[in-house]
């Protein structure tokens, strides 16, 4: 069985392997996931406890407490948020002592790094955001969405699939048949765009602040909206 290692996001080794054990194994006592996870009461016990304050678990008020495992969805979605919100504090810091940026390309190649790099420009945007991506990416991107729209800022939402946020209409289009997977274009403030497909696991295409791609990305998307 693959581990789940969770060590990239802070938690501990010891942390990682009692999330897996209560996601195999189900809600538990912190003495019988000791044991099923083969670790000593006291380390399982603090594991426990950091996975609470994390967000990564929960535990009832039964005596002996009872602890269950968050969702992978929803651990994988706070996670985003959070280090999207670290990124964003630390895009703000380098802004205040970083030459002025020049044109940049980036190669998009894993799922994460995507909504990554969306969150942040999403999080930075000041006039506009346009985002074409599956319905699967806007679970991870809602917080930076919806402080987009409560900032009034112009938002064009689209998905090849039905997609329903409290706070913002996204259209639907029929998925372009010249295209490699499902499109995943974003715009934003006109400074920063996304031009990239995802075909299963895989996510592959680029991101830039150049201005020839940024019009590209936006001549894209135009032309993808026709399609709703």
């Amino acid at each position: 069985m693959p581990r789940v290692d969770l060590t990239p996001f802070g938690f501990t080794p010891t942390e990682s392997l009692v999330y897996q054990v209560l996601l195999t194994s189900g809600p538990g006592t912190g003495y019988a996931i000791a044991r099923s996870a083969g670790l000593a009461r006291a380390n399982t016990y603090g594991a426990l406890e950091g996975l609470v304050t994390k967000g990564a678990a929960r535990v009832d008020g039964l005596r002996p407490k009872r602890y269950r495992p968050e969702p992978p969805m929803a651990l994988i979605a706070r996670i985003s948020t959070d280090q999207g919100e670290a990124l964003e504090r630390l895009s703000g810091e380098l802004d205040t002592i970083a030459l002025p940026e020049s044109p940049t390309l980036v190669e998009i190649t894993s799922p994460r790094g995507s909504l990554q790099l969306l969150a942040h420009d999403i999080g930075r945007a000041s006039d506009s955001v346009w985002l074409l991506a599956p319905a699967d990416a806007f679970p991870i991107l809602t917080p930076s969405l919806r402080r987009a729209s409560a900032a009034g800022l112009g938002m064009i939402l689209l998905s090849p699939d039905p997609v329903t946020l409290p706070f913002a209409k996204v259209g639907t289009i029929a998925p372009p048949s010249d295209w490699p997977g499902q499109p995943l274009v974003s715009v934003v403030d006109g400074r920063s765009g996304i031009l990239a497909f995802r075909d299963g696991a895989e996510v592959r295409g680029h991101w830039s602040t150049a201005p020839a791609f940024v019009a590209a990305a936006r001549h894209t998307f135009e032309r993808l909206r026709a399609l709703s």
